[in-house]
Formats: structure tokens, C-alpha cells, sequence
């Protein structure tokens, strides 16, 4: 923290009870005072360097092979020396915070898709700089009130976008993104971004080994190090998973790699057989539990306290008790496969949008019969009329406000869902807008590249890396991501985007390069990950149940103005009945309230 009226205090960060809580988190926080105006509170282990009032910190994860990045040391010598602040040599999970105490200037930056978080805020001549929002709040600068427009966003994305964040006056450092503060000034610059120029004009069985080589080499460099007693791997079965596990299984003669995998009991949720395929086949160690409806429900109250705001993606659950397992085996670090589908071509919503891009520039004879079969299901409720009439709305809609589509629950029932306070404080189309930025900021030279782009900056950056990172930090388990590793990201943007998309062939690239890689049946598997069946347990009477109607239903819930209930009743009976899946917005609601109640109530 940085203060223009002398040291600041700030007495709560003192207090490591109002610091977050994990599985080991340290005991203790420490205060210096470092400069005229500058304190620094910390906890935990990392790199540390002041010489006069001017230095720095710095955490660097991945990855561990020895001249693939900076060393903190490095960078914080850098900075002493010369105030150089060193982000374009590194690599992998890092965080660094810099100062120079006689200029007042704090210069901070987080990694390419922001895995470790950076919370900044401003008020009058007192800079805070903070990981995590609830340390942001405590600093006691100013009083919380919830943002209306980022609680929006969640409600839409199920996750509140970089750079804001679910507290006014908050921001949060986009993914790539330096900060350069004082007192009376601030800037923010991107020093990398994902760019598509696609001009690898080798031919295609080339690009094909270039590919191969390129995972294997990357995969390898990130490698843990030490025994691999102290590490795993996330093993879904799926190809990105399988891959690294397999990569990292064959590496070294001898060492067994140890794969963590969740699955659950009900039909179309469990994935363990894709799983033993792999760990049999790599010759892996393999660790494995089924995850029952109970267990779901207690990992609620758990995943409430590893974010700082609401999340509503569900699938945090199963990764929370796949690091809880690898933690129960002493190791506290695991390698996971995110970003895969975002930089291969392997998210089924990118042949989607290829299929309605067909109906979007059809002619308009075929576009009028769409429209018309639409108008005559309007007054139908069953699922079939509703994904029709959903097939031709989206259908008629250009990119990305197609895609955005997929993402919009609080936008397409604007009306219905949200009382006339919450709609006077927010506009329909802000969470559109968001995309529609992104989007425009692409270097790229074609539709799926725009989108592969939209991904890496939402979906991964501030979606799965934060579920992954967040939930397994509380079961005590740092992850780390290969393949999203900035070096792989730049090669994948020079391929074609028919190399990511073939016709109907999704991960078209890959899947040549995936036969030295991976068995057959995982190749052809349809993805899943780690979801689970929140859907069939919000249809039948049980603890999921239960715990949403209770929450959602409370007048403590509808007390705070923010939605209109009978509207909430009326997306529970349709997903009772069937007539659609509302269980992805049912579960964004009973996480926004259950936020409400633990940290800002």
C-alpha cells in the first residue's frame, strides 16, 4: 500500500484471521515498512529484495526447466539495477509487485492468463495493491458496495471479467497486463497478447510433426521438479489430460506419475473408464473417487470461501476433490490440460457457430422457413419447439453477439429476472458489450481465431485458470498449465484455422499429431471434463435440492432487491418439468447469494 498522508496503518491486514484460508496457508502475516509512505504486508513463501526503499517480490510457479524464463532473483536485480521490470522474459504461473519508494511508484504485472490475481484500487493518494479481494477490502480504505454492473456480468458469464470486479472502485489487472502506479497516476499496458497470423505455410504432414514436437517439448519443460512423490497430473480422459499425463508418464524411465480423476455414480457423468484407458495405457499411477450428491453439497461452503467473488461455475466442485485427493497423498502440486480446446480448436461451441454461421448466410428462403417454423412453435414450451426457436435466434444473430448468446441468461430474461432497481443500474447489453470489445481487439484473420481469442481472454483467463487455481489452492495444490504456455500459444497462432476446425472435425491438427500421443478410444471420445450431474440432482427431491430451494426461495435472498422471485420459481418449474436445463442458472444464483452471506453481509 502506497500513501501520500504518511504510513498507512490499515490495522485489519494485521490480523491473519482476515486473511484467506487454505489447506496449510501460513500462520502468520508480516508488515514492512519499506519506504515514506509504503507498507507491505505478506504471507507465504516467496522471492524478496529492498535495497533503500527500492525492490520488490516476485512468485514463479512453472515452469522448472533451467534457461526457459527469469529467475525472481533475476528480475528483482533487474528492477534495482535499473528499473527494468523484466515480464517479457517470463514464463509459466508468476506474479511480481515492484517499488521505488523514493519516486513513489509501484509497477505490478501477473502472467499471461492471469493465474495468479491483482486486485488494485484508488482513494484520494492512497494506491492498494492486493491478491486477493477480501486483503483489498481490509486495507480500510473505503467502504465495500457490491457493483451492480459486474454482478450483471456473473449472471451472464458466471464469472465477473477482468478488470472488474464484484466490489466498486475495484479493478482487477487483465491477464498479460502491467501497472504502473502512484499517488496521483496510474497507467495499465498489455506487454503480451495471443495474435493469429496464421502464416505457416509448411504442408500439412509437417505441421503435423511441428505440432507434435512442439506439445511434447513444451509438456517436458514444465515438468515439476524434484521426485514425482510431490506432484500429479489431472486425468479427465479427455484428450488434453491425457496428453499431458501421458507426456510427463513417458518422460523419465523408471518414475511413475501419479493422476488424480473424479467421477460420479449417475449415467452420462462418469468418466473413469476414459480415465483407467489412460492411466493403463501411460503405465500411470492412478488415484481415483466417485463423488457423491452429499459430498457436492459439502464442497459448496468450501468453494464460498476459496473465491473472493461469486463463481458460478459447478464444475469447480470435482476439481476441488481431485486436488483434495492429491493433497490426502501429500502432493501439492498437480499439471492440468486447461486450455486445450481454446488453442487446438476443440470447444464444441466452435462447430456450432460454424453450423448456425450456415443458417446465418443461407438463403433467404431457407432463413424465412426457419423464422416461420419458430412463429408457429412460439406458444410451445416443450424442449424440442424451445431448442428450434433457440436454433433460429441465434441463428440470426452475427458474431460475437452469436456466440455471446451461448453466455447471456441475465440478458435474454432482462425483463422477467431483474427488478426495476437492479435494471435501472445496469443496461441489457453491458455484458454484451464486454465481448464485443474483446473481440474487436483480435489480430486475427478469420472467424474461429476471433473466437479461439474471445476464449483465451473470458473463458480461460478469467474462467477455468480461476476455478482451477481457486479450488485447488484451498484443498492446498498449486496447478500449472502447459498448454498455456505463451511460447505454444504463439505457435498454434501462426497454423491456419482450418488446421483448429476441418469441416465438422473439430481439433483437426491435434488429432493427426494426438496418434503418437494418445490411444485411439481417447481420440475419438466426446469431450466431457470434469462436469457433473448438478442438472439430475435439481430434478428430484435431495440435498441439492434442497439447498438451492431453500437459499434461492429465503426471503433473506429476495430482501436484497435484486430479482423478481417469481421469476426464479418459474426457472425452477421449467427445469423440474424438463422443458430446458436451468441448472447452470440456478447455480449461479444460489452462489451469488451464498457469496452475499459470507462476505459481504
Amino acid at each position: 500500500m502506497m500513501s501520500t498522508t504518511g504510513t498507512p496503518e490499515a490495522p485489519r491486514l494485521d490480523d491473519v484471521a482476515r486473511w484467506p484460508q487454505w489447506r496449510g496457508a501460513p500462520a502468520q502475516v508480516q508488515r514492512r515498512d519499506l519506504a515514506p509512505g509504503l507498507r507491505l504486508w505478506t504471507r507465504g513463501a516467496f522471492t524478496l529484495r529492498d535495497e533503500g526503499g527500492v525492490g520488490g517480490l516476485g512468485l514463479l510457479i512453472t515452469p522448472s526447466t533451467p534457461g526457459c524464463t527469469q529467475r525472481p532473483e533475476e528480475v528483482l536485480a533487474g528492477w534495482v539495477a535499473g528499473r527494468h521490470s523484466g515480464e517479457q522474459a517470463l514464463r509459466g504461473r508468476y506474479v511480481f509487485l515492484l517499488w521505488d519508494g523514493p519516486a513513489q511508484r509501484l509497477v505490478t504485472y501477473t502472467d499471461a492468463f492471469r493465474t495468479h490475481p491483482v486486485y488494485h484500487l484508488r482513494v484520494g493518494g492512497t494506491v492498494v495493491i492486493a491478491s486477493d479481494l477480501r486483503l483489498a477490502l481490509a486495507a480500510g480504505v473505503m467502504e465495500p458496495r457490491v457493483n451492480l454492473s459486474s454482478v450483471y456480468h456473473y449472471l451472464n458469464f458466471s464469472y465477473i471479467p477482468a478488470p472488474h470486479s464484484a466490489i466498486h472502485g475495484v479493478n482487477k489487472l487483465p491477464a498479460g497486463s502491467l501497472l504502473d502506479a502512484g499517488p496521483a497516476r496510474e497507467s495499465i499496458r498489455r506487454y503480451w497478447d495471443a495474435v493469429y497470423p496464421a502464416d505457416n505455410r509448411a504442408a500439412e504432414d509437417d505441421r503435423v510433426n511441428q505440432l507434435h514436437d512442439t506439445i511434447v517439448q513444451t509438456v517436458q519443460r514444465y515438468r515439476p521438479q524434484g521426485g514425482t512423490g510431490a506432484w500429479g497430473t489431472f486425468l479427465s480422459g479427455g484428450t488434453d489430460s491425457s496428453s499431458i499425463s501421458g507426456i510427463l508418464g513417458r518422460q523419465v524411465a523408471g518414475e511413475k506419475v501419479a493422476s488424480y480423476s473424479i467421477g460420479f455414480a449417475e449415467e452420462g457423468y462418469d468418466e473413469l473408464g476414459y480415465s483407467q484407458i489412460a492411466s493403463r495405457y501411460f503405465g500411470l499411477d492412478p488415484h481415483e473417487r466417485r463423488v457423491g450428491e452429499d459430498e457436492a453439497v459439502a464442497a459448496i461452503g468450501e468453494l464460498v470461501q476459496a473465491f473472493d467473488e461469486p463463481f458460478g461455475n459447478s464444475s469447480a466442485i470435482p476439481t476441488y476433490y481431485c486436488a483434495d485427493l492429491a493433497a490426502a497423498d501429500g502432493r501439492g502440486l498437480l499439471v492440468a490440460g486447461d486450455g486445450g480446446d481454446e488453442i487446438y480448436g476443440g470447444n464444441e461451441r466452435y462447430l456450432k457457430d460454424r453450423i448456425f454461421e450456415m443458417f446465418h448466410t443461407a438463403p433467404a428462403v431457407v432463413r424465412g422457413l426457419g423464422h416461420g417454423l419458430a412463429g408457429l412453435l412460439k406458444g410451445s414450451d416443450a424442449r424440442l419447439a424451445n431448442r428450434v426457436k433457440n436454433f433460429v435466434y441465434r441463428g440470426s444473430l452475427p458474431n460475437p453477439d452469436r456466440f455471446y448468446s451461448d453466455d447471456s441468461f441475465a440478458s435474454d430474461c432482462y425483463e422477467e429476472l431483474l427488478s426495476p432497481d437492479f435494471r435501472q443500474a445496469v443496461g441489457i447489453n453491458e455484458s454484451l458489450q464486454v465481448q464485443r470489445d474483446i473481440y474487436a481487439q483480435a489480430q486475427a484473420d478469420c472467424t474461429i481465431h476471433r473466437l479461439m481469442y474471445l476464449d483465451l481472454k473470458m473463458t480461460i483467463a478469467d474462467n477455468d485458470v480461476t476455478k482451477v487455481v481457486r479450488a485447488a489452492k484451498r484443498a492446498g495444490v498449486a496447478p500449472v498449465f502447459p498448454y498455456l504456455d505463451q511460447d505454444l500459444v504463439d505457435f498454434t497462432g501462426h497454423l491456419p484455422g482450418s488446421d483448429k476446425v476441418n469441416g465438422t472435425a473439430k481439433r483437426y491438427l491435434f488429432k493427426k499429431a494426438a496418434v503418437r500421443l494418445l490411444p485411439e478410444e481417447i481420440i475419438k471420445k466426446k469431450k466431457q471434463g470434469f462436469g457433473l450431474p448438478v442438472s439430475v440432482w435439481l430434478r428430484r427431491k435431495g440435498p441439492m435440492h434442497d439447498l438451492v430451494a431453500d437459499v434461492l426461495l429465503s426471503d433473506r435472498a429476495a430482501a436484497r432487491g435484486y430479482f423478481n422471485r417469481e421469476h426464479i420459481q418459474h426457472l425452477w418449474r421449467r427445469h423440474e418439468r424438463g422443458a430446458w436445463d436451468h441448472a447452470s442458472e440456478l447455480y449461479m444464483l444460489l452462489m451469488l447469494e451464498l457469496w452475499h452471506r459470507a462476505l459481504v453481509d
